[in-house]
């Protein structure tokens, strides 16, 4: 059956939508933090590690300062980049559905806060960078990661109105850049974080699974 795409961009988060990076991502801030004396805290904080940038998740859930957060996040790639990134797998079914989102005639790009360098690399690896028309992440600072810019990258590379673009994410990031860049939002259950912080940042719209998020995006012709 032909189907029709809901929206003329659909804009994927990477961690937690496409893949499952959680092995790769918490056992490289552990690496980082034990690496430095520092204690390591519960997984259910290692896991909130999973979406934001690196040194903002630092700061936040471990209290290290700048100058240990630079050294945190240093020592987090070293180990990230050579193992960590591919200790990572696409979601059950995610690549059959990229392939029939394509046939269908959808454009897709990804937003993702992770430096661009990696997000290549991991999209590369799992031979998905061909679904995307582009794809938007920050330099290695991680400083220009605000995903509202990232999503207005993709808007403008792809020469898409807002209201036109769906961002598809798992977090409130995703939630509030949807809101700041003036796109539609759907939040995935199957990912790390949860419905109700997305309804607290304006989430209306929610998929538990790619069936459901199929008949969110195509439609009958």
């Amino acid at each position: 059956m032909i189907m029709k795409p809901n929206y003329d961009l659909i804009i994927f988060d990477l961690d937690g939508t496409l893949t499952n990076s959680e092995p790769g991502i918490t056992s490289g801030v552990k690496y980082a933090l034990e690496k430095m004396g520092q204690p390591v805290p519960d997984i259910s904080i290692l896991r909130k590690f999973i979406g934001p940038p690196q040194w903002e998740s630092f700061e936040k859930y471990c209290g290290l300062t700048q100058e240990q957060t630079s050294q945190a996040v240093e020592y987090y790639r070293e180990i990230y980049n050579k193992t960590g990134a591919f200790e990572n797998k696409p979601y059950p079914g995610m690549l059959d559905f990229l392939e029939e989102l394509r046939a269908n005639g959808a454009t897709l790009a990804v937003a993702t806060t992770k430096p661009a360098k990696i997000t290549y690399r991991v999209l590369d690896y799992f031979d998905m960078t061909k679904y995307f028309a582009h794809i938007s992440g920050p330099d290695d600072s991680e400083r220009n990661g605000d995903k509202s810019i990232l999503i207005n990258s993709c808007l403008n590379a792809c020469h898409v109105e807002p209201t036109r673009a769906v961002m598809i994410g798992d977090t409130v990031y995703d939630t509030r850049g949807a809101k700041g860049a003036g796109t539609n939002f759907i939040g995935v259950l199957y990912g790390f974080g949860t419905k109700e912080d997305m309804q607290a940042q304006g989430g209306e719209v929610f998929a538990r699974d790619i069936d459901e998020l199929r008949s969110l995006l195509l439609k009958d012709s």
